[in-house]
């Protein structure tokens, strides 16, 4: 019994502590499980599929050289036909991304991503909107939650015997101060197995000491990746030709796949290709390299590869940002992890109407 009181106690303590805090970030959380759907709609992603060729990537300069001049064209994103040409670029201070109609290189829409509500969502749930110092907070929060919600669990199961049927049920029937303590205690039991997850992922990005041991463990430290170059000739030689190229082959060759395509910037710079499986997640990509002169493809052994090649460790960080938003069970996750992040915001504001309760009768 003295364990169990030190537990409510410690319970207590973090919840008050933390609640305002814990309920921003679950809720902007479960906002945030859905940024795809929201990119696709604010950003105007989706086009009208046509029975034409997709523009190249020297269409997409020419079209950037006029309406974006300013912007450091850096990536350009093909998907389905359905959908617009991503492209990244760089600004000083930012960066873009550009909406590209794939068939007239006409740009749709140009999104700063520094604003904008999507953005400021993401930073709300990364950082509360106060930069590093936020950034933070979060962790520690993060970290004090899985305190809370063991103690949670711990304080769930009766002091004697074994939970009866009545706790794994909402009763409508009960009086309203029961209502919220099982809104609290019961809800509280169900999304604690998933919030437990979203906790431990959120600690593997937060505390770089967490990463460095599974770093040291996996034997990731131990590999030696080597660094993709191209061979610089004596002349100088023009590369979107080259690009134009490995695009159209590259397409062709992965017709159900997304295909990423970087643009060379430094002189011994590769043509970066990576070829996406959509709902594969992250760990299905497979990285190409090609010689910005010569187009030939270079291979070796490099930190971002096949997926076939992939580390231990790379595995388990790609892993880690599927968990944490449930992209790992694909929509069924995200569904579960939106509805666990949702009930978890509720529960620092039951908890605090428990405990007023308790004050108002000593």
């Amino acid at each position: 019994m003295y364990v169990r009181k030190i537990l409510l106690r410690l319970h207590l303590i973090l919840g008050l502590g933390t609640g305002l805090l814990f309920f921003v970030i679950a809720l902007s959380g479960a906002l945030y499980t859905w940024e795809p759907e929201y990119s696709r709609l604010a950003y105007h992603q989706t086009v009208e599929a046509r029975d034409r060729p997709m523009i190249s990537i020297s269409d997409i300069r020419q079209s950037l050289e006029k309406t974006f001049p300013e912007g450091d064209f850096r990536t350009a994103l093909y998907r389905n036909r359905e959908s617009s040409i991503e492209v990244l670029l760089y600004a000083p201070g930012t960066y873009y991304l550009a909406q590209l109609n794939p068939y007239s290189a006409e740009l749709i829409h140009l999104q700063d991503m520094n604003k904008g509500w999507i953005n400021y969502l993401k930073k709300l749930h990364r950082n509360l909107l106060l930069g590093e110092l936020g950034r933070e907070i979060v962790h520690w929060v993060t970290l004090l939650a899985i305190p809370l919600v063991v103690s949670g669990l711990i304080i769930w199961w009766p002091a004697k015997g074994r939970p009866s049927r009545d706790t794994f049920f909402l009763k409508a029937t009960a009086s309203a101060k029961k209502r919220n303590y099982d809104l609290h205690s019961v809800l509280g039991f169900y999304v604690s197995w998933v919030l437990i997850f979203a906790l431990i992922t959120g600690i593997y990005w937060g505390f770089s000491p967490v990463k460095e041991t599974i770093k040291l463990l996996s034997g990731e430290n131990n590999i030696e990746w080597e660094i993709p170059r191209s061979q610089v000739p004596a002349r100088p030689v023009e590369n979107d030709g080259i690009l134009d190229q490995l695009i159209a082959d590259y397409r062709n060759t992965f017709p159900n796949s997304e295909v990423r395509i970087g643009v060379p910037h430094g002189e011994e710079d590769p043509i970066h290709l990576s070829v996406i499986d959509p709902g594969k997640g992250l760990t299905a990509i497979n990285h190409y390299y090609h010689d910005q002169y010569s187009g030939e493809r270079i291979e070796g052994v490099f930190r971002n590869g096949l997926s076939s090649e992939i580390s231990t460790f790379n595995a388990i960080n790609g892993m880690v940002y599927e968990i944490h938003f449930g992209s790992i069970l694909g929509l069924p996750g995200r569904i579960l992890v939106c509805i666990a992040a949702l009930i978890a915001a509720s529960l620092p504001i039951t908890g605090l109407l428990i405990w007023l309760d308790k004050g108002k009768r000593k």
